[in-house]
């Protein structure tokens, strides 16, 4: 035959098997819930933003990559290292520009 009691956690006396909080002691045993741990998402439209400022303009996308990867969350983190790495593709072509125009008139002077 099942029992229709319990022994509180906390003082040890015998209680209903329904209660939510002892009578004598006053523990309570309903759940408390914690509130769900939100993480920090980037949205769409900021990560089309700082990637097009970070190939048009490099110097501020170095920028906004260290603040981004300084300021926390995995998404953040993530954003900052493709601004970084996106503020250095037009700094590439530049450089492989002028090479290239410096060779040519090299060869053709």
């Amino acid at each position: 035959m099942a029992s229709n009691t319990r022994n509180c956690v906390s003082c040890g006396r015998s209680i209903a098997w329904d209660a939510n909080v002892c009578q004598y002691c006053g523990h309570d045993y309903r759940v408390q819930m914690a509130p769900a741990h939100q993480e920090d998402h980037v949205g769409t439209g900021m990560k089309i933003v700082v990637y097009l400022l970070s190939f048009f303009v490099p110097f501020l996308g170095f920028i906004i990559g260290v603040i981004f990867y300084a300021s926390g969350g995995r998404d953040h983190k993530h954003v900052g290292k493709v601004c970084v790495l996106i503020a250095l593709w037009p700094v590439i072509l530049v450089l492989i520009c002028f090479l290239a125009a410096g060779a040519a008139w090299l060869v053709f002077w």
